[in-house]
């Protein structure tokens, strides 16, 4: 009797851990996403409403009302605002595809390839990943200045385009594909280009993928080092345009938020639409 009547208690705990689990996690949720949420509705809001319900809590705190979109007009009828957002793009883009075709080269010797010193040029690699950007930054600027780079395309992509994260993805990738599948192709004839080719790309390919939205979502969002190299503003990126629009005398809050939500949506849909492709290349790498 005794036994029969404490499973339904040990079944109740554990329900109630469930559920208070799942509060947790959704109170949890709800902190993260609340300020963002109110980033949102301010940036369909006049300017004289975010100010008149920011500090108040009720229903038109969560709602806007009235409801406008001149806020997005006025972002995007901003004198450098578009041609900043295709800027950000295209360096985005390029930096992304041209990190994972030399990060792919990279993990590829380290994982595959027999030579003296590779575990220690792939850990030294992964030192150079927790230097910290003001250690690199006034070197960096040097560099690009002798080369006669700055304020350029070149200037923003170069020091960047070789990234240990990227290289430590993909070796770790490749390293768990068996060697067996090496062997297979050179019984065949093949050489190193046919495994790298026939064995590597088709199966490492969640990986690089994870690498190159990484690497394309930290360069859509980088700011410190186009601050610092780029003075003309039509060669500048949205995120420090973005900061432009900060008046110490006067902030026009409305088209802030809007500009701010303009920028954030394409790299948001692009994880959301590659999300489910980017845990399948977490997994693989071995990522947490």
């Amino acid at each position: 009797m005794t036994t029969v009547t404490g499973k339904p208690k040990l079944n109740d705990r554990s329900a109630l851990a469930r559920a208070g689990s799942i509060i947790a996690r959704i109170l949890l949720l709800l902190l993260f996403l609340l300020p963002i949420y109110l980033a949102v509705v301010s940036a369909f809001r006049p300017n004289v409403d975010i100010f008149r319900y920011g500090g108040t809590l009720s229903w038109q705190t969560f709602f806007p009302f009235p409801f406008t979109t001149a806020n997005f007009q006025e972002a995007l009828a901003l004198p450098n605002f578009p041609i900043q957002i295709l800027n950000t793009a295209v360096l985005a883009l390029v930096q992304a595809t041209a990190t994972v075709a030399l990060a792919l080269l990279a993990a590829f010797a380290l994982a595959r390839i027999q030579f003296r010193f590779r575990g220690v040029i792939f850990y030294l690699i992964l030192i150079t990943m927790f230097l910290p950007f003001e250690a690199l930054a006034a070197p960096l600027f040097l560099i690009v200045k002798d080369l006669g780079q700055l304020n350029s395309f070149w200037g923003l992509l170069l020091p960047w385009v070789a990234a240990p994260i990227a290289i430590f993805i993909l070796r770790q990738a490749i390293a768990d594909i068996p060697s067996s599948f090496d062997e297979a192709v050179m019984l065949d004839g093949g050489g190193l280009r046919h495994i790298f080719t026939v064995v590597i790309i088709p199966s490492v390919w969640p990986a690089m993928l994870t690498a190159w939205l990484t690497t394309f979502i930290y360069s859509w969002d980088s700011f410190l080092w186009p601050l610092i190299i780029m003075q003309d503003p039509t060669k500048q990126l949205a995120q420090v345009g973005i900061v432009s629009l900060i008046n110490p005398n006067e902030v026009d809050y409305g088209t802030l938020f809007a500009a701010s939500l303009i920028v954030t949506i394409p790299v948001v849909l692009l994880f959301l639409f590659l999300q489910r492709y980017y845990q399948e290349g977490t997994v693989a790498s071995g990522l947490k």
